[in-house]
Protein backbone atom coordinates (compact mmCIF):
# COMPACT_ATOMS: atom_id res chain seq x y z
CA UNK A 1 0.00 0.00 0.00
CA UNK A 2 2.38 2.42 1.05
CA UNK A 3 4.16 1.81 -2.64
CA UNK A 4 0.87 2.70 -4.42
CA UNK A 5 0.56 5.57 -1.99
CA UNK A 6 4.10 7.11 -3.13
CA UNK A 7 3.40 6.33 -6.69
CA UNK A 8 0.32 8.48 -6.81
CA UNK A 9 2.29 11.37 -4.65
CA UNK A 10 4.78 11.06 -7.42
CA UNK A 11 2.27 11.10 -10.28
CA UNK A 12 0.24 14.15 -8.24
CA UNK A 13 3.30 16.10 -7.97
CA UNK A 14 4.22 14.64 -11.53
CA UNK A 15 0.48 16.66 -12.58
CA UNK A 16 0.96 19.43 -10.67
CA UNK A 17 3.92 20.66 -12.09
CA UNK A 18 3.10 19.65 -15.73
CA UNK A 19 0.04 22.03 -14.75
CA UNK A 20 2.14 24.81 -13.32
CA UNK A 21 4.51 24.85 -16.40
CA UNK A 22 2.36 24.55 -18.68
CA UNK A 23 0.32 27.49 -17.04
CA UNK A 24 3.12 28.93 -16.89
CA UNK A 25 4.21 28.97 -20.44
CA UNK A 26 0.69 29.95 -21.52
CA UNK A 27 0.96 33.20 -19.41
CA UNK A 28 4.17 34.49 -20.93
CA UNK A 29 2.84 33.43 -24.17
CA UNK A 30 0.13 35.71 -24.03
CA UNK A 31 1.61 38.63 -21.95
CA UNK A 32 4.26 38.21 -25.04
CA UNK A 33 1.38 38.09 -27.39
CA UNK A 34 -0.41 41.14 -25.87
CA UNK A 35 2.50 43.17 -25.79
CA UNK A 36 2.82 42.57 -29.50
CA UNK A 37 -0.59 43.50 -29.94
CA UNK A 38 -0.40 46.73 -28.51
CA UNK A 39 2.60 47.72 -30.38
CA UNK A 40 1.00 46.71 -33.16
CA UNK A 41 -2.43 48.30 -32.20
CA UNK A 42 0.11 51.45 -31.84
CA UNK A 43 1.41 51.57 -34.80
CA UNK A 44 -1.81 50.96 -36.55
CA UNK A 45 -3.23 54.02 -34.34
CA UNK A 46 -0.31 56.12 -35.11
CA UNK A 47 -0.46 55.15 -39.27
CA UNK A 48 -4.66 55.06 -38.76
CA UNK A 49 -3.44 58.89 -37.81
CA UNK A 50 -1.50 60.14 -40.24
CA UNK A 51 -3.75 58.45 -42.92
CA UNK A 52 -6.89 60.54 -41.92
CA UNK A 53 -4.58 63.76 -42.24
CA UNK A 54 -2.92 62.81 -45.58
CA UNK A 55 -6.37 61.92 -47.27
CA UNK A 56 -8.14 64.73 -45.65
CA UNK A 57 -9.22 66.68 -48.43
CA UNK A 58 -8.44 70.21 -46.87
CA UNK A 59 -5.22 68.90 -45.33
CA UNK A 60 -4.23 67.46 -48.33
CA UNK A 61 -4.29 70.65 -50.06
CA UNK A 62 -2.72 72.72 -47.05
CA UNK A 63 0.63 70.27 -46.47
CA UNK A 64 1.09 69.86 -50.55
CA UNK A 65 0.58 73.79 -51.25
CA UNK A 66 2.74 74.16 -48.17
CA UNK A 67 5.59 72.37 -49.78
CA UNK A 68 5.34 73.70 -53.47
CA UNK A 69 5.82 77.17 -51.42
CA UNK A 70 8.86 76.01 -49.62
CA UNK A 71 10.14 74.33 -53.03
CA UNK A 72 8.77 77.99 -54.37
CA UNK A 73 10.41 80.05 -52.14
CA UNK A 74 14.26 77.93 -52.89
CA UNK A 75 14.18 80.13 -56.32
CA UNK A 76 14.65 83.59 -54.40
CA UNK A 77 16.74 82.04 -51.64
CA UNK A 78 19.52 80.20 -53.64
CA UNK A 79 19.84 83.80 -55.61
CA UNK A 80 20.26 85.43 -52.17
CA UNK A 81 22.79 83.04 -51.59
CA UNK A 82 25.15 83.54 -54.28
CA UNK A 83 25.23 86.68 -53.41
CA UNK A 84 25.93 85.78 -49.60
CA UNK A 85 28.48 83.22 -50.64
CA UNK A 86 30.40 85.31 -53.28
CA UNK A 87 29.55 82.27 -55.80
CA UNK A 88 30.24 83.10 -59.44
CA UNK A 89 26.89 82.27 -61.40
CA UNK A 90 29.47 81.13 -64.08
CA UNK A 91 31.21 78.80 -62.31
CA UNK A 92 29.14 75.51 -62.31
CA UNK A 93 31.08 73.72 -60.16
CA UNK A 94 30.89 76.36 -57.24
CA UNK A 95 27.07 75.96 -57.94
CA UNK A 96 26.95 72.29 -57.82
CA UNK A 97 28.99 72.61 -54.92
CA UNK A 98 26.21 75.02 -53.23
CA UNK A 99 23.74 72.40 -53.90
CA UNK A 100 25.57 69.84 -52.25
CA UNK A 101 26.55 71.59 -49.34
CA UNK A 102 22.81 72.66 -48.68
CA UNK A 103 21.17 69.18 -49.06
CA UNK A 104 23.78 67.25 -46.69
CA UNK A 105 22.17 69.81 -44.06
CA UNK A 106 19.23 68.74 -45.36
CA UNK A 107 19.74 65.41 -44.76
CA UNK A 108 21.24 65.50 -41.70
CA UNK A 109 18.43 67.95 -40.28
CA UNK A 110 15.91 65.44 -41.31
CA UNK A 111 17.89 62.30 -39.57
CA UNK A 112 19.07 64.49 -36.48
CA UNK A 113 15.61 65.52 -36.07
CA UNK A 114 13.95 62.14 -36.49
CA UNK A 115 16.00 60.51 -33.82
CA UNK A 116 15.58 63.23 -31.53
CA UNK A 117 11.89 62.39 -31.78
CA UNK A 118 11.85 58.32 -31.70
CA UNK A 119 14.49 59.16 -28.80
CA UNK A 120 16.81 56.79 -30.54
CA UNK A 121 19.74 56.12 -33.08
CA UNK A 122 17.77 55.64 -36.48
CA UNK A 123 19.75 53.60 -39.14
CA UNK A 124 18.59 51.80 -42.19
CA UNK A 125 18.78 48.06 -42.51
CA UNK A 126 21.30 46.56 -44.66
CA UNK A 127 18.64 44.94 -47.40
CA UNK A 128 17.23 49.09 -47.55
CA UNK A 129 20.69 50.21 -48.20
CA UNK A 130 20.20 49.44 -52.22
CA UNK A 131 17.06 51.54 -52.37
CA UNK A 132 17.94 54.47 -50.71
CA UNK A 133 21.40 54.58 -52.72
CA UNK A 134 19.48 54.44 -56.21
CA UNK A 135 16.62 56.49 -54.72
CA UNK A 136 19.69 59.23 -53.68
CA UNK A 137 21.36 58.62 -56.50
CA UNK A 138 17.97 59.25 -58.87
CA UNK A 139 16.34 62.15 -57.11
CA UNK A 140 19.14 63.74 -55.45
CA UNK A 141 22.21 63.15 -57.46
CA UNK A 142 21.53 62.82 -61.21
CA UNK A 143 18.49 65.52 -60.68
CA UNK A 144 19.90 68.16 -59.92
CA UNK A 145 23.78 67.66 -61.62
CA UNK A 146 21.88 67.55 -64.83
CA UNK A 147 19.50 70.35 -63.51
CA UNK A 148 22.39 73.16 -62.88
CA UNK A 149 24.50 71.57 -66.12
CA UNK A 150 21.33 72.59 -68.15
CA UNK A 151 20.61 75.31 -66.67
CA UNK A 152 23.82 76.52 -67.94
CA UNK A 153 23.09 76.49 -71.04
CA UNK A 154 19.49 77.54 -71.44
CA UNK A 155 17.48 80.59 -70.08
CA UNK A 156 15.71 80.76 -66.81
CA UNK A 157 12.14 80.66 -68.97
CA UNK A 158 12.98 78.03 -71.01
CA UNK A 159 14.29 75.91 -67.91
CA UNK A 160 11.82 76.57 -65.86
CA UNK A 161 9.22 75.49 -69.19
CA UNK A 162 10.67 72.52 -68.83
CA UNK A 163 11.05 71.43 -65.81
CA UNK A 164 7.34 71.65 -64.88
CA UNK A 165 7.53 69.03 -67.45
CA UNK A 166 8.22 66.43 -64.81
CA UNK A 167 4.56 66.97 -63.47
CA UNK A 168 3.36 65.64 -66.72
CA UNK A 169 5.91 62.67 -66.76
CA UNK A 170 5.33 61.42 -63.03
CA UNK A 171 1.25 61.38 -64.07
CA UNK A 172 2.22 59.27 -67.38
CA UNK A 173 4.32 56.76 -65.70
CA UNK A 174 1.74 56.34 -63.02
CA UNK A 175 -0.64 55.96 -65.39
CA UNK A 176 1.70 52.42 -66.41
CA UNK A 177 3.19 51.67 -63.19
CA UNK A 178 -0.11 51.70 -61.14
CA UNK A 179 -3.51 50.13 -61.61
CA UNK A 180 -5.59 52.26 -59.91
CA UNK A 181 -3.53 55.49 -61.18
CA UNK A 182 -4.70 55.99 -65.02
CA UNK A 183 -5.08 59.22 -66.58
CA UNK A 184 -8.67 60.00 -66.75
CA UNK A 185 -9.86 62.74 -69.26
CA UNK A 186 -9.57 65.21 -66.00
CA UNK A 187 -5.66 64.40 -65.29
CA UNK A 188 -5.28 65.43 -68.97
CA UNK A 189 -6.97 68.61 -68.91
CA UNK A 190 -6.04 69.77 -65.30
CA UNK A 191 -2.30 68.74 -66.66
CA UNK A 192 -3.04 71.28 -70.13
CA UNK A 193 -4.15 73.77 -68.20
CA UNK A 194 -0.99 73.74 -65.18
CA UNK A 195 1.61 73.86 -68.22
CA UNK A 196 -0.50 76.73 -69.78
CA UNK A 197 0.02 78.35 -66.59
CA UNK A 198 3.98 78.34 -66.15
CA UNK A 199 4.43 79.13 -69.90
CA UNK A 200 2.09 82.53 -69.34
CA UNK A 201 4.32 83.02 -65.66
CA UNK A 202 7.53 82.61 -67.84
CA UNK A 203 7.16 84.58 -71.09
CA UNK A 204 5.23 87.33 -68.84
CA UNK A 205 1.89 87.41 -71.06
CA UNK A 206 3.06 88.67 -73.72
CA UNK A 207 1.16 88.38 -77.62
CA UNK A 208 4.09 88.67 -79.32
CA UNK A 209 7.16 86.10 -78.19
CA UNK A 210 8.53 89.02 -75.96
CA UNK A 211 9.50 87.64 -72.49
CA UNK A 212 8.94 89.68 -69.16
CA UNK A 213 12.07 91.26 -69.26
CA UNK A 214 11.47 92.37 -72.54
CA UNK A 215 13.51 90.41 -74.75
CA UNK A 216 12.50 88.15 -77.51
CA UNK A 217 11.84 84.48 -76.12
CA UNK A 218 14.25 82.37 -77.22
CA UNK A 219 12.35 78.80 -78.63
CA UNK A 220 15.66 77.35 -79.86
CA UNK A 221 16.35 73.58 -78.60
CA UNK A 222 20.05 72.37 -77.70
CA UNK A 223 20.82 68.80 -76.08
CA UNK A 224 23.75 70.14 -73.86
CA UNK A 225 20.70 72.91 -72.76
CA UNK A 226 17.45 72.08 -72.62
CA UNK A 227 18.22 68.05 -73.69
CA UNK A 228 19.98 67.91 -70.03
CA UNK A 229 17.52 69.78 -68.23
CA UNK A 230 14.84 67.02 -69.62
CA UNK A 231 17.08 64.37 -68.13
CA UNK A 232 16.42 66.30 -65.16
CA UNK A 233 13.22 65.95 -65.43
CA UNK A 234 13.00 62.32 -66.40
CA UNK A 235 15.29 61.78 -63.06
CA UNK A 236 12.14 63.66 -60.88
CA UNK A 237 9.96 61.77 -62.47
CA UNK A 238 11.51 58.47 -61.37
CA UNK A 239 12.04 59.01 -58.05
CA UNK A 240 8.27 60.55 -57.04
CA UNK A 241 7.76 56.60 -58.65
CA UNK A 242 10.22 54.98 -57.01
CA UNK A 243 8.40 56.38 -53.85
CA UNK A 244 5.53 55.30 -54.35
CA UNK A 245 6.68 51.81 -55.07
CA UNK A 246 8.45 51.25 -51.82
CA UNK A 247 5.96 52.55 -49.86
CA UNK A 248 3.55 50.80 -51.48
CA UNK A 249 5.79 47.07 -51.38
CA UNK A 250 8.45 47.76 -49.07
CA UNK A 251 11.18 47.20 -52.28
CA UNK A 252 11.79 48.28 -55.87
CA UNK A 253 13.50 44.97 -55.88
CA UNK A 254 11.52 41.80 -55.28
CA UNK A 255 14.06 40.08 -53.39
CA UNK A 256 14.24 42.43 -50.87
CA UNK A 257 10.65 43.23 -50.38
CA UNK A 258 9.35 41.86 -47.14
CA UNK A 259 7.39 38.64 -47.24
CA UNK A 260 6.38 38.54 -43.38
CA UNK A 261 3.07 39.31 -43.19
CA UNK A 262 1.38 40.06 -39.45
CA UNK A 263 -2.59 39.32 -40.37
CA UNK A 264 -2.17 39.81 -43.76
CA UNK A 265 -0.72 43.62 -43.86
CA UNK A 266 3.22 43.73 -45.10
CA UNK A 267 5.64 45.66 -43.11
CA UNK A 268 5.91 49.57 -44.32
CA UNK A 269 9.01 51.50 -44.78
CA UNK A 270 9.80 54.02 -42.10
CA UNK A 271 9.37 56.72 -44.92
CA UNK A 272 11.11 59.27 -43.28
CA UNK A 273 14.17 57.56 -42.61
CA UNK A 274 14.41 56.56 -46.25
CA UNK A 275 13.62 60.13 -47.05
CA UNK A 276 16.67 61.79 -44.79
CA UNK A 277 19.34 58.86 -45.91
CA UNK A 278 18.27 59.27 -49.38
CA UNK A 279 18.94 63.20 -49.53
CA UNK A 280 22.31 62.69 -47.65
CA UNK A 281 23.45 60.05 -49.62
CA UNK A 282 22.55 61.45 -52.27
CA UNK A 283 24.23 65.00 -51.78
CA UNK A 284 27.20 63.29 -50.54
CA UNK A 285 27.60 62.02 -54.13
CA UNK A 286 27.22 66.11 -55.01
CA UNK A 287 29.70 66.85 -52.85
CA UNK A 288 32.42 64.21 -54.04
CA UNK A 289 31.70 65.68 -57.20
CA UNK A 290 32.22 69.17 -56.57
CA UNK A 291 35.17 68.41 -54.36
CA UNK A 292 36.66 66.56 -57.72
CA UNK A 293 36.41 68.75 -60.24
CA UNK A 294 37.89 71.57 -57.79
CA UNK A 295 41.08 69.32 -57.74
CA UNK A 296 41.57 69.50 -61.58
CA UNK A 297 39.99 73.11 -61.93
CA UNK A 298 40.41 75.62 -58.46
CA UNK A 299 37.65 78.10 -58.01
CA UNK A 300 37.73 81.15 -60.34
CA UNK A 301 37.02 84.50 -58.71
CA UNK A 302 33.86 85.77 -58.98
CA UNK A 303 33.49 89.38 -61.46
CA UNK A 304 31.53 90.84 -60.16
CA UNK A 305 32.98 91.09 -56.17
CA UNK A 306 36.43 91.25 -54.79
CA UNK A 307 35.23 88.48 -52.26
CA UNK A 308 36.86 85.29 -52.88
CA UNK A 309 33.96 82.22 -52.93
CA UNK A 310 32.93 81.01 -50.02
CA UNK A 311 35.01 83.43 -48.06
CA UNK A 312 34.42 86.31 -45.49
CA UNK A 313 30.43 84.86 -45.66
CA UNK A 314 27.74 87.19 -43.42
CA UNK A 315 26.16 85.30 -40.55
CA UNK A 316 22.99 86.20 -43.00
CA UNK A 317 24.31 84.17 -45.05
CA UNK A 318 24.85 81.06 -42.79
CA UNK A 319 21.22 81.67 -41.69
CA UNK A 320 19.49 81.06 -45.53
CA UNK A 321 21.92 78.11 -45.75
CA UNK A 322 20.23 76.63 -42.98
CA UNK A 323 16.36 77.88 -44.27
CA UNK A 324 17.47 76.61 -47.48
CA UNK A 325 18.06 73.21 -45.77
CA UNK A 326 15.46 73.40 -43.53
CA UNK A 327 12.84 73.78 -46.66
CA UNK A 328 14.21 70.97 -48.20
CA UNK A 329 14.24 68.71 -45.21
CA UNK A 330 10.57 69.47 -44.15
CA UNK A 331 8.90 69.90 -47.93
CA UNK A 332 10.94 66.15 -49.08
CA UNK A 333 9.62 64.52 -45.82
CA UNK A 334 5.87 66.14 -45.99
CA UNK A 335 6.19 65.36 -49.80
CA UNK A 336 7.15 61.48 -49.82
CA UNK A 337 4.34 61.28 -47.02
CA UNK A 338 1.70 62.45 -48.91
CA UNK A 339 2.96 59.75 -51.46
CA UNK A 340 2.54 57.26 -49.15
CA UNK A 341 -0.96 57.74 -48.59
CA UNK A 342 -2.24 59.06 -52.21
CA UNK A 343 -2.32 58.49 -55.51
CA UNK A 344 1.03 59.92 -57.54
CA UNK A 345 -1.19 60.94 -60.29
CA UNK A 346 -3.35 63.21 -57.54
CA UNK A 347 0.08 64.39 -55.86
CA UNK A 348 2.02 65.45 -58.77
CA UNK A 349 -0.37 68.04 -60.07
CA UNK A 350 0.80 70.41 -57.38
CA UNK A 351 3.90 70.84 -58.69
CA UNK A 352 2.95 73.28 -61.29
CA UNK A 353 2.37 75.75 -57.99
CA UNK A 354 6.64 75.89 -57.60
CA UNK A 355 7.27 78.01 -60.70
CA UNK A 356 4.07 80.02 -59.55
CA UNK A 357 5.25 80.70 -55.75
CA UNK A 358 9.08 81.01 -57.22
CA UNK A 359 7.38 84.22 -59.33
CA UNK A 360 5.51 85.59 -56.61
CA UNK A 361 8.54 84.89 -53.68
CA UNK A 362 11.14 86.27 -56.08
CA UNK A 363 9.25 89.79 -56.61
CA UNK A 364 8.69 90.30 -52.93
CA UNK A 365 12.03 89.30 -51.91
CA UNK A 366 14.46 90.32 -55.12
CA UNK A 367 12.26 93.53 -55.83
CA UNK A 368 11.35 91.50 -59.73
CA UNK A 369 8.33 92.52 -61.03
CA UNK A 370 5.22 91.31 -58.94
CA UNK A 371 1.76 93.19 -60.05
CA UNK A 372 1.49 91.91 -63.09
CA UNK A 373 -1.72 90.88 -64.68
CA UNK A 374 0.20 87.11 -66.77
CA UNK A 375 1.04 86.44 -62.82
CA UNK A 376 -2.46 86.49 -61.65
CA UNK A 377 -3.45 84.41 -65.09
CA UNK A 378 -1.02 81.89 -64.41
CA UNK A 379 -1.61 81.49 -60.69
CA UNK A 380 -5.80 81.11 -61.83
CA UNK A 381 -4.85 78.95 -64.64
CA UNK A 382 -2.60 76.78 -62.02
CA UNK A 383 -4.87 76.48 -58.98
CA UNK A 384 -7.70 75.55 -61.74
CA UNK A 385 -5.38 73.03 -63.21
CA UNK A 386 -5.20 71.52 -59.66
CA UNK A 387 -8.82 72.10 -58.26
CA UNK A 388 -9.56 70.05 -61.65
CA UNK A 389 -8.12 67.06 -60.51
CA UNK A 390 -8.57 66.73 -56.91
Amino acid sequence: MSSINKEIEINIAEKEIIDISLGEIRKEGESQDNVKNEIKNEGSEDNSRLRKICTNRFWLYVLAIACTFLWGSAFPSVKLGYEKFHINKKDLKSIILFAGIRFTFAGLLIIAFYCIIRKQLIFPKLKQLPDIIVLGLIGISFQYIFFYLGLSNSTGVKSSIINSLSTFLTVVFAHFVFKNDKITVRKAIGCAIGILGVIIINVGGAIFGTSKDGKKVDISFSLNGEGILMLSCLMSATSTIIVKILTAKGSIFKSLRNKDTEEGEKKKPDIIMITGYQIFLGALIIDIVAFIWLLFSPLKPNENSNEKQYKNVSFSGYLLLIYMSLLSAVAFSIWNTLLRFNKVGKIAFFRFLIPVFGTLLSGIFLGEGLFKLENLIALILVCLGVVIVC
